[in-house]
């Protein structure tokens, strides 16, 4: 413990937020209808059909301008939205919705079946299709408010896949007269709000839809801020400036739970914080110095670390909301220090630098120096590679790195997602894991096979990356938020899309 007291002491001495020593007494503004909300990312794409695709910052914009046939809620569950309902085939090939009548874009014009099959189609092809809309094939239209989805093949998360951001139905006839900069210049949804400004690096300002199908929102009014230095965040929300906070770390939530007149909530995350090792060559294609490395780690030192103490720690890499997570045979590892001490001993180690490469300027590097400084304990030289985002996409594109420590984000929370790095696209042969096509196929079988069936087929791959030593699951990443406790129906999302139809003035 002491060796992490100093780690955290180390991190705290580099950079402490500024907080002032209490906020003044919290009131309801007087016009109880707006909301400024401050956040450090930059959104700055409102149209997912185009060429360009979009990221994790623009679902600030697109989840609240924009309607899918599914709603993914702060929790991972999914609702119903667009789609009054819908039925599955047998064979998971055939999916018809039935689509919600009276639903109108911004413009005026009626949503209808041609909307949600242009929309569809066209993501289908987009940059983000073949990542998010897996397996489809077609949209037909039955009628004017009924659509079926015909997959290539069954794949049990579909009905993530139209909860995600390219699920998004846009206005065919608008798309026509604007096409796709005209689209991103001035969206056009069903979604409870509508872009009203946006100024580059500044501000963006979000308006009530008038006309939801859900009806008129609390909040007529929010102002997006977009501000990088997190002080100015802290202290705007402390002095009332700013009524919402996007994702306080993990201390300022504890200093902000200290303050009466804010209140925080903090959410599991779709991401895995695990650690990736290679297999393929080097110091780390010995068996048993992976699972040396595997028994010296102790996760909940690192959640401490990390998250004083708030993650959820990780047995398999997955997360727990996810649909198809196996509960039964698993085989987990815990540390055990004599145990990885043995492994040592009998591999070919021979006291060579063991790197493990994470991105700088992260909350993972303070992980990376637990872990470090547990693996130094049983003898193994391990340095910390932190570099910067560009270079760590390539070096894990060409598997260049002993071990890789990183959020694994998925955008649709299904056990499916730990099949990313086994697939045969993912990576060529020769850095491949020695597993990965028994992983892939086995990912085939449990991402076509119903619930209550597809779970043993996860088990039976969770078992060979832990048996293999492939991967080292540390914690569950979170999602967090702070604001005025004067509002309510305010929560952090698991993928912070931050749905601002719930929220409202007390």
């Amino acid at each position: 413990m002491k060796r992490i007291l100093g780690i955290l002491l180390l991190v705290t001495i580099i950079a402490i937020p500024c907080f002032a020593g209490g906020s003044a007494e919290s009131t309801a503004p007087e016009n109880k209808d707006e909301v400024t909300f401050v956040v450090s990312g930059n959104p700055f794409r409102f149209y997912h059909l185009g060429t360009t695709g979009v990221g994790g910052d623009d679902n600030i914009v697109l989840a609240n301008i924009y309607d899918n046939l599914l709603c993914l809620e702060n929790d991972g569950s999914l609702s119903n939205a667009l789609a009054e309902s819908y039925t599955v085939s047998e064979d998971g090939t055939l999916y018809t919705f039935k689509l919600r009548e009276g639903v109108y874009f911004t413009n005026g014009v009626e949503m209808t079946a041609e909307d949600v099959k242009f929309s569809l189609d066209k993501g289908a092809v987009g940059p983000l299709g073949g990542a998010l809309l897996i397996n489809y094939k077609e949209c037909r239209i039955i009628d004017k408010y009924t659509v079926e989805i015909e997959l290539s093949s069954p794949y049990a998360a579909f009905p993530y896949c139209l909860a995600s951001r390219v699920g998004g139905i846009c206005c065919k006839s608008y798309w026509e007269e604007v096409g796709d900069d005209g689209y991103q210049d001035n969206p056009v949804g069903t979604g409870p709000y509508i872009l009203s400004e946006y100024a580059a690096n500044d501000y963006i300002t979000l308006i009530a839809n008038e006309n939801h199908w859900r009806g008129v929102p609390a909040i007529k009014k929010v102002n997006i801020e977009l501000v990088a230095d997190v002080n100015t965040m802290i202290l705007g929300l402390q002095n009332g400036d700013y009524d919402v906070m996007a994702n306080p770390s993990v201390d300022m939530i504890e200093r902000f739970e200290k303050d009466p007149n804010i209140s925080t909530d903090i959410t599991d995350s779709t991401g895995r914080i695990s650690l990736y090792l290679q297999a393929r060559s080097g110091i780390t294609a010995d068996l048993n110095f992976r699972r040396a490395v595997q028994y010296s780690i102790n996760k909940e030192e690192i959640n401490i670390a990390v998250n004083n103490g708030k993650g959820t720690i990780l047995d398999i890499d997955l997360c727990p909301m996810y649909s198809g997570y196996p509960t039964e045979g698993v085989h987990v590892v815990h540390q055990d220090v004599e145990k990885a001490k043995e492994y040592l001993a009998a591999s070919g180690y021979n006291g060579e630098p063991f790197g493990i490469m994470v991105q700088a300027g992260t909350t993972l590097e303070t992980a990376a120096k637990v872990i470090q400084s547990q693996l130094m304990e049983i003898g193994i030289n391990c340095e910390i590679e932190a570099v910067d985002n560009t270079t760590l996409r390539t070096r894990d594109n060409s598997r260049e790195f002993d071990a890789y420590l990183c959020d694994n984000l998925s955008s649709l929370p299904d056990a499916d997602a730990i099949c990313g790095f086994f697939k045969p696209s993912r990576f060529p042969e020769p850095v491949r894991y020695p597993r990965a096509d028994e992983v892939y196929e086995l990912s085939l079988k449990g991402c076509s096979s119903p619930a209550g069936e597809r779970e043993q087929y996860y088990t039976e791959i969770c078992n060979i990356t832990t048996d293999e030593a492939y991967i080292v699951p540390l914690y569950n990443g979170m999602t967090s938020i702070a604001y005025n406790s004067n509002l309510e129906g305010v929560g952090a999302h698991c993928l912070n899309y931050y749905l601002f139809r719930y929220w409202s003035w007390k």
